[in-house]
């Protein structure tokens, strides 16, 4: 029994020590960690979201709260330099955006719901624009469907073209999609020769590459709150971002990309499936963004290389919330972020976004849309596109 018990308190005792010496994982590895997990192991999933949009300001003062001469003080300022016909005109314009966007944030939200099966390649997203307030509720959702098998994209818009088939019924009947999905794929002839499955298996890597892009600094272990608990989340993990900072990541993990489908490329020989030639192709677009991305060679002078440059001195806040079980999978990731709306100095406030997310691994998700070439018009082709 001395012996025993001797044994049993070795036991407990080196239990102990093990837990004290524990190395506690970083935040920023946590995230990166649980990220790896959703992409190699964990990733055939349903999830289900909401997005809301609200008018505000950053130290939380409801939009509702400010009155009518602080909103006049703010549009006579934004249009100090116009006439005072055009100031008038302005402020007028003014007022009724921020009673718009009223409405928006008390009665607008966007659930979305969707599923996730990385191994056989296919992503569904569907997004239900709502409107609720007062004796009144309008729903609309737009399911969509990515195969990357076949580089096809599907979209239930049945909300919407159960209309406008009266119209084209008799005016442009090759418009008429009935009850069938709309597809936009690029022609198979020129699929066939791209090595999507190769980008994808570099696509792990490449996110975090992008993680790893920022500094460590950025992330931070807080405690779990109530969008957490509710998931029974363990711990909870911010990630405290700007535009920049996104920007930066995504220029990270694009040039891995680049650097994969490159190495591909200089390994494919005569007899391997896609040949270098292939690669390429997907390598320009691939390096074409980061060229966006970045504001090189004169991708600036574009529109979008435009908009681009102009997010990389902007200041407002981008949030994450990661939220972990006990071994370190994502249950679900909150962002809360600040649009960049400088110049609307009529606002009562800054625009954010809320955009809540939660996971339900179950190894076999659950797809709405089953698209098939007998179910779906190739709008493309019936458009000319091709």
């Amino acid at each position: 029994m001395q012996i025993t018990k001797m044994v049993l308190v070795l036991a407990v005792a080196g239990l102990v020590s093990a837990c004290g010496n524990k190395i506690e994982e970083s935040p920023d590895k946590m995230v990166r960690a649980g990220m790896q997990r959703m992409m190699t192991e964990d990733n055939q999933f349903n999830f289900t979201g909401t997005v809301k949009l609200e008018l505000g300001n950053q130290a939380g003062v409801n939009a509702a709260d400010k009155s009518t001469d602080v909103i006049a003080h703010q549009a006579s300022d934004a249009s100090e330099e116009l006439s005072e016909v055009e100031s008038d005109y302005y402020k007028q314009q003014m007022e009724s955006v921020n009673r718009v966007m009223g409405i928006i944030s008390k009665s607008v939200s966007i659930p979305v719901t969707g599923a996730v099966d990385i191994k056989k390649g296919r992503v569904e997203v569907i997004p239900e624009f709502r409107y609720e307030n007062k004796n009144a509720l309008i729903s609309y959702k737009f399911p969509v469907h990515i195969d990357f098998n076949n580089l096809s994209v599907y979209m239930d818009a049945s909300a919407i073209t159960n209309l406008s088939d009266i119209t084209n019924e008799q005016s442009n009947p090759q418009l008429v999609i009935g009850e069938r999905y709309i597809q936009l794929a690029l022609p198979q002839d020129r699929v066939q020769h791209l090595p999507i499955a190769d980008l994808l298996k570099s696509l792990p890597k490449a996110i975090d590459d992008g993680y790893a892009a920022i500094e460590s600094s950025a992330f931070s272990k807080v405690a779990v709150d109530e969008f957490g608990k509710g998931l029974e989340a363990k711990s909870q993990v911010r990630f405290n971002s700007t535009y920049a900072m996104s920007l930066k990541y995504d220029v990270a993990m694009l040039q891995s990309l680049s650097q994969a489908l490159k190495q591909a490329a200089s390994k494919a020989g005569s007899d391997s499936k896609y040949q270098p030639q292939d690669y390429a192709v997907l390598q320009n677009i691939v390096d074409g963004l980061i060229s966006v991305y970045s504001g090189n060679n004169g991708t600036a002078n574009t529109p979008f290389g435009f908009y681009m440059a102009q997010l990389k001195n902007k200041s407002e806040p981008i949030v994450y919330n990661f939220y972990f079980d006990s071994k370190g999978r994502v249950l679900g990731v909150r962002t809360q972020m600040t649009l960049p709306m400088n110049e609307m100095k009529g606002l009562k406030g800054p625009i954010n976004i809320d955009y809540t997310v939660q996971y339900e691994y179950n190894g076999n998700p659950k797809f709405t849309m089953q698209p098939t070439p007998q179910n779906s018009v190739n709008i493309g082709s019936r458009l000319g596109l091709y």
